[in-house]
């Protein structure tokens, strides 16, 4: 099938590793000119030249002045406005997740929502008038399925992802007939590198198969395994991402695509 997205200009945010790289590498396969973001300017450049990229943009999207520089470095490489936006940056700001509601700081409560909700808005207020004008446009954001089913620890994180979500249905009905869709991918539990370095670590394994990391998660209920029986792996969620920034996808819109291997237990 013909994606159509030969020639189409991406900025891929948070693409330098994990799901977001997959999408930015997929995105490429397709045709797509594809800048590749993050905050380490060598794992970007890596990861960009690997996959031809037209170049990288570097900064910190929690801030205004990061994000202004983002957006003018993507413009420079695409050589052009950006018609793909994909909001993959973010993660816990903190880097833990284990805390409950009560032992959450206010200023890790903010430092993820500007990680995961603003840094998103930043690049949506900054590309889409562009869309608008073009009149053709997608916007892909990538949330979690904590935003949908959270549990009792790491709040400060799904409550961000959370807003994320309903950042997306909003935006999509304020853009009625301009030709700007806007979709949400949800993950589940991925394999991604970071995952795999914290199970070799944790099992002292320097070289466990992606296969016996699974069967140890599962058997020391880091996590549960979904339906499936298995994690998923950053590929399938790209599958997703790039079905999404297809011109041939127009009359998808405000809409949560769950790629978490039946982990929520939801019927929306």
């Amino acid at each position: 099938m013909d994606l159509q997205l030969s020639g189409r200009r991406a900025l891929i945010t948070g693409s330098s590793s994990g799901i977001g790289e997959a999408i930015a590498r997929m995105l490429a396969q397709e045709g797509a000119i594809v800048v590749v973001h993050g905050r380490n300017r060598e794992r970007a450049e890596k990861v960009a030249a690997d996959i031809d990229a037209a170049g990288v943009a570097i900064g910190d999207l929690s801030t205004d002045e990061g994000a202004t520089g983002v957006h003018m470095e993507a413009q420079h490489a695409l050589g052009g406005s950006i018609e793909i936006l994909v909001n993959n940056a973010g993660g816990s700001s903190t880097g833990n997740t284990s805390r409950t509601p009560l032992e959450i700081g206010v200023a890790d409560w903010i430092s993820n929502y500007h990680t995961n909700t603003l840094a998103a808005v930043r690049m949506v207020r900054l590309a889409v008038p562009d869309m608008v004008a073009a009149g053709f446009g997608r916007v892909i954001q990538v949330s979690s399925a904590v935003a949908i089913q959270p549990n009792n620890l790491g709040t400060d994180y799904s409550a961000a992802k959370a807003a994320l979500n309903n950042f997306t249905v909003s935006l999509a009905g304020s853009l009625k007939g301009v030709g700007v869709t806007v979709n949400t991918v949800t993950p589940g539990v991925i394999m991604v590198d970071g995952l795999i370095r914290y199970a070799r670590t944790k099992f002292g394994d320097p070289d466990m198969s992606v296969e016996e990391i699974t069967q140890r998660l599962a058997e020391e209920k880091v996590f549960t395994l979904p339906p499936v029986g298995r994690l998923g792996i950053p590929q399938e969620v790209a599958m997703v991402a790039c079905m999404l920034a297809s011109p041939a996808l127009g009359y998808v819109t405000g809409s949560n695509y769950r790629v978490d291997g039946g982990q929520v237990r939801s019927v929306v």
